[in-house]
């Protein structure tokens, strides 16, 4: 059964929230419009049908076909949003050898000072060059190497390496040709501070970690050497973060991160934002900025709309794979699931995935064609009282309006993997949805839902001593393999991107508690890790190489647990990079919190600090062989959470 479902989505509300990130806050109110602009859904086409029985679903698909379009917001937003901070007032410029964007002078927050400028980003090894307009260089000196060579009025030079947990700052002092002088600094006055331990990365799996913290995008090595940073805080209010490496299948290299655009669509407590994902060149010169791009496909018509910052994938050059969340009044509620009234009409925040070349959609998926995702939600269900108006929440104690928290946020997409057929197009997606607590495997070409790995709708079995009973918001029990898990990954992909045999995915697994953790709870975080294999004709599941957060606390004196985000790689046996995500609120309360202000079962003290940000485990030796964790730069003076909401490693 296929039907039109009509809303336009308008915003007019705006609210700075306090909400931590990994997501966070946001509203609209629904209008709507004629059904003569959209074009009829067709189920029964010949197309559709031929698709459909080519792979069997194991769940119904009802287009719900919700027509938004946010691109005039957009347009003033990306105009608007300050990727690179203030020129200061000044003849003094710098530019990077390579041309990497954000490579320039930022002036001090120190009221007053006019004498010391910092560098907003910095790639390691390449040279810088320092030039004045209307002006020349007469002389410089570096605090670590001496006098430095002044020709035509410039001078050029390769800072010295940077160790990330004992930085030492490069002052470079340069004088122009009137007398005034000014210091550059190497390193940002507000870098966060490292700590790096652990018995040593093997050379075999020497490598580099990308994490992004307090809007740092970061590269640490696994000789502890800080490869590159560029401080991103001159977005202000709006989110920074998810910057990865990301090597396309031809080899080409990428590094990508989101920015918030519109930051009244967070969730007050995280889990969703509003934005676009920023792609630079292997030189990190910002090439492309991408959002959700207008779709006339006859079962999802809709204009631009926004991406959210769980996941963006570039498979080939102006080839990606792209994650939204987008508010949406749908009307196709089963028959077992109450919505507004008693009828079948909900608020809810929906998952688009769409992959796009050269500007083109090549397929969209929404997951409000799947009406019994809706009664397979765990988190996020209360569609009777779901609404456009807002709601108001507690978050440390305080009230406040939580605009976006009335649309259910009932799936909470939070990673995309995938295969590539022959036409090296996206064959099979693979989809983490936290407030499912399941993984999904879709057919991409048809939509076929294929299989269901955990929550309350698992069509896998095999697994049962890895469960435990859980219960959804409503209090339904059910075996839970994982419960509010993040990043799953195909495993055992070949180069050309196929799988022959069984897939094999790797999993990171919350086993999230009972927030906010303000005293000790019933049911404690136990985080871990997990690999599973995949036979899908037998309809079973085999859980493997399981690694438990708890096991790592002995080795190290952080606790290892995440109640939200996270991500995990198994590289070999000697490698596997957790990176630990965020604790809910204990990551937003500092570290000169009282000891024992905020618990969770098993845990004495969860002040700031008391995490690392990501581990490298050897499994074979049972050793933690890096571990980094961050103290928040002084300076810096936020209501925002310190955490990485993932970590990726790219082995040299």
């Amino acid at each position: 059964m296929k039907k039109n479902f009509l809303s336009l989505l308008a915003l007019g509300l705006s609210i700075t929230m306090l909400g931590t990130s990994c997501g966070q806050s946001g509203t609209s109110a629904p209008v709507e419009t004629s059904a003569e602009t959209i074009p009829s859904a067709s189920a029964e086409s010949e197309q559709e049908t031929d698709a459909l029985e080519a792979v069997e679903s194991v769940a119904e698909i009802s287009y719900a076909n919700v027509y938004y379009d946010f691109a005039k917001d957009i347009a003033k937003e990306k105009e608007s949003v300050q990727l690179v901070p203030a020129t200061p007032d000044i003849p003094l410029t710098v530019t990077d050898e390579n041309g990497a964007t954000g490579v320039s002078l930022a002036a001090s927050i120190e009221e007053g000072n006019t004498t010391d400028y910092y560098l907003s980003a910095l790639a390691s090894g390449n040279k810088l060059t320092f030039s004045a307009e209307g002006t020349a260089v007469s002389s410089a000196n570096s605090s670590l190497t001496g006098d430095l060579e002044v020709k035509d009025g410039t001078v050029t030079i390769v800072p010295a390496a940077i160790q990330a947990s004992e930085p030492t700052d490069e002052i470079i002092t340069i004088t122009l040709e009137d007398g005034t002088s000014y210091q550059v600094h190497t390193l940002n006055e507000l870098l966060p501070a490292m700590t790096i331990t652990g018995e040593g990365v093997d050379s075999a799996n020497a490598g580099i970690y990308d994490f992004a913290i307090d809007k740092f995008l970061l590269r640490v090595s696994t000789e502890g050497e800080l490869i590159y940073y560029r401080n991103l805080n001159s977005v202000g209010e709006l989110m920074a973060e998810n910057f990865a490496k990301q090597i396309a299948s031809d080899g080409s290299v990428y590094y990508t991160y989101f920015v918030e655009l519109h930051k009244d669509y967070r969730q007050a407590n995280g889990g969703y934002s509003s934005g676009m994902y920023v792609v630079m060149d292997e030189n990190y010169v910002e090439t492309d900025y991408v959002t959700q791009l207008p779709n006339d496909d006859e079962n999802h018509t809709h204009g631009e709309g926004y991406l959210d910052q769980h996941e963006f994938i570039v498979i080939n050059p102006n080839h990606y794979l792209t994650l939204s969340y987008t508010p949406e009044l749908i009307s196709n509620l089963p028959e077992n699931v109450t919505g507004i009234n008693g009828g079948s009409d909900a608020y809810v925040w929906a998952g688009v995935f769409q992959e796009i070349k050269n500007g083109e959609i090549l397929k969209e998926i929404n997951t409000t064609d799947y009406p019994m995702l809706y009664d397979s939600s765990v988190e996020k269900n209360d569609y009777e009282n779901s609404t456009d108006q807002g709601v108001e929440v507690e978050i440390n104690g305080n009230k406040v309006p939580a605009p976006a928290d009335g649309w259910m946020d009932y799936v909470h997409p939070n990673s995309l993997d995938y295969t590539l057929n022959t036409n090296n197009e996206v064959d099979k997606l693979l989809v983490s949805m936290r407030d499912q607590s399941a993984v999904y495997q879709f057919d991409f070409a048809s939509g076929a839902m294929e299989w269901i790995l955990g929550g309350k709708a698992s069509t896998l079995t095999g697994y049962d001593e890895y469960t435990n009973m859980r219960a959804d918001d409503k209090g339904n029990e059910f075996k839970a393999l994982s419960f509010g898990q993040h990043y799953a990954r195909y495993i055992n992909k070949e180069s050309d991107g196929t799988i022959k045999d069984n897939a094999q995915i790797s999993l990171f697994d919350n086993q999230t508690g009972m927030a906010p953790f303000i005293t000790a709870v019933p049911t404690p975080t136990l985080t871990r890790t997990f690999k599973a294999e995949i036979d899908a004709i037998a309809g079973t599941a085999t859980i493997f190489d399981v690694i438990n957060g708890t096991d790592l606390n002995q080795k190290t004196d952080k606790y290892h647990i995440a109640s939200h985000c996270g991500s995990v790689d198994y590289f070999n046996e000697n490698s596997v990079v957790i990176g630990w995500g965020l604790h809910a609120v204990i990551d937003n309360i500092g570290a000169m919190a009282p000891e024992g202000t905020i618990s969770d079962k098993g845990y004495d003290d969860l002040r700031q600090g008391s995490r690392p940000i990501f581990t490298e485990y050897d499994a074979a030796n049972d050793k933690v062989t890096f571990e980094l964790s961050v103290a928040r730069n002084p300076k810096i003076q936020t209501h925002e959470a310190l955490f990485s909401y993932r970590t990726y490693k790219t082995i040299k």
